[in-house]
């Protein structure tokens, strides 16, 4: 049935069910549809955009990333009704309807276990803001610079080696002295924090939340440096010295090469992700090569490393200011606004749920909460820097 054969109070019905996200996976389709159908429908429009302004948390991606995400719904729809939307109807009413489809409603649409949400009671947030560019250099004589406060410029010059913080925040090294070699610097991200730099052979690293990376000054015949936490690099190509990244008990051998590790201690699992390039994992007598758009994981409890293709846009999704869930289970989630927001978490109750969307991480913790109660099996309360988390 399509809206023009209803009554007007009939489809109005449905449309104030989505508003408040509490309509059925089908009738969500059925709504879609008449945007297909009419968009030129103003009321219809001008409904979505009042919900759209009152989301003020949500930001706005760039359309491809809109059109990635409207497939990706499309792909729940129920196996007896397909439904088709066309480019025009996105372009001249859908563009609200996708800002909500990117965000928290694909909470509720990817939930395999329910068709129906009801949302819990609404809960009152205190809140916390957003990490940003915070850390902490510590040279090789021990003095310690806090990057987030210092200014730009030359900040230490050491065994010939200059460093410098740009215009962009990033630090850069400059220099070849003989003995930098021997000489090493700690950059350390506090939680709440990320920072990036460029090593004196040109290689870009960009560090997450509660993160380190110790390197030398300079570089001898190979390029070693140690990591903790979570890291992004782009390594500048070199044949005759291969770049070597010590972490959690495994080696990473690359040449010129562009690949994600994920090893915090909390989590069980150490991740390494190749975007591009060619990268040997080494772990305990055990050895792999990684092709990219490979991901090799290394669990603690068997000692091995299994590789499977890889969730590019999941792994890199801190690196582009966004939190990223596909099955995530909540307690991984939560560890993450943990350490991004730097809160405690505790749980009241036992959940066992999983969930799957994406929202931006330049938002306060109270707007992720905030869509996380759309799942309708948790809610949150914060006091000071603790969130609490129940049924």
């Amino acid at each position: 049935m399509n809206k023009s054969s209803m009554p007007e109070a009939d489809w109005k019905h449905i449309v104030d069910k989505y508003l408040n996200n509490t309509c059925t996976r089908e009738e969500l389709h059925q709504l879609l549809q008449w945007v297909n159908e009419e968009p030129d429908n103003e009321a219809l429009i001008s409904l979505l955009r009042l919900r759209w302004e009152q989301q003020q948390v949500l930001t706005a991606d760039d359309p491809e990333r809109w059109n990635r995400r409207f497939d990706q719904l499309l792909t729940t729809t129920p196996p007896h009704r397909k439904v088709v939307i066309s480019k025009r109807a996105i372009i001249a009413a859908a563009a609200t309807v996708l800002l909500m489809l990117t965000t928290g409603i694909t909470y509720y649409l990817y939930r395999s276990h329910s068709s129906i949400v009801t949302p819990p009671a609404m809960v009152k947030f205190n809140d916390v803001p957003p990490g940003g560019n915070r850390a902490m250099l510590t040279l090789a004589d021990g003095t310690q610079i806090s990057l987030d406060s210092a200014a730009n410029g030359v900040l230490a010059t050491q065994g010939g080696t200059s460093i410098s913080k740009q215009q962009n925040g990033q630090i850069a090294y400059n220099g070849t002295a003989t003995d930098a070699r021997y000489q090493y610097n700690t950059m350390s991200i506090p939680k709440a924090g990320k920072y990036s730099l460029v090593l004196p052979d040109g290689s870009k690293i960009w560090l997450n939340s509660a993160s380190s990376l110790r390197y030398p000054l300079a570089f001898g015949k190979e390029r070693r440096v140690m990591l903790t936490g979570e890291a992004y690099f782009e390594i500048a190509p070199d044949a005759k010295r291969p770049f070597i990244v010590e972490v959690n008990k495994s080696e990473l051998h690359v040449l010129g090469t562009s690949f994600n590790v994920m090893a915090y201690a909390e989590e069980a699992q150490t991740k390494t992700t190749l975007v591009d390039g060619a990268l040997a994992v080494n772990y305990q007598g055990s050895h792999t090569l990684l092709k990219p758009g490979q991901q090799a994981t290394i669990t603690t409890e068997n000692n091995k490393i299994t590789v499977e293709p890889a969730d590019l846009e999941e792994a890199l999704a801190w690196k582009n200011d966004r939190f990223y869930f596909n099955n995530t289970d909540i307690r991984t989630a939560m560890r993450q606004l943990e350490r991004w927001y730097d809160v405690d978490v505790t749980f009241r109750d036992t959940l066992n749920m999983r969930l799957n969307g994406t929202v931006s991480r330049t938002v306060s913790i109270s707007g992720v909460l905030k869509l996380l109660t759309l799942t309708g099996e948790a809610n949150f309360s914060i006091q000071g820097k603790t969130v609490s988390v129940g049924k």
